[in-house]
């Protein structure tokens, strides 16, 4: 996977997160739209991860990838609990928010790196 790919698909992510945002603030229910975007993107993130494990024959956890992991867990969590129809407590907001704040900072931050160092190679 290329560089110009791999930042065309950091794009595409971005923009998704981004009409995630504006439909759910046009639509007045952004707790819930953040909600589907956080449980779409976490789903793919733990897709990601499992297949580069087995692909490495990786099965020890680091504990910074244990860290993640347990993140993305309470993202999720707190995702399909507010879809399941609490999203109106105050602390499934607050965490729904910082994941998806999270996730759009991230993106970016791999964005930028890749841009400014040129990969030629990923894997």
């Amino acid at each position: 996977m290329t560089a110009s790919l791999l930042s065309l698909l950091f794009i595409i992510v971005l923009c998704g997160h981004f009409v995630g945002l504006i439909l759910g603030y046009k639509r007045r229910k952004t707790t819930l739209t953040l909600a589907y975007v956080n449980a779409i993107f976490v789903v793919l993130t733990f897709i990601f991860w499992v297949i580069t494990s087995w692909s490495n024959n990786h099965y020890n956890i680091d504990i910074y990838e244990g860290l993640l992991i347990c993140f993305e867990a309470c993202i999720l969590s707190s995702s399909l609990y507010s879809i399941k129809g609490f999203g109106y407590k105050t602390y499934v907001k607050i965490i729904n928010s910082i994941g998806f704040g999270i996730h759009v900072l991230a993106l970016m931050a791999m964005l930028y790196y890749i841009r400014l160092f040129q990969f030629d190679q990923l894997f």
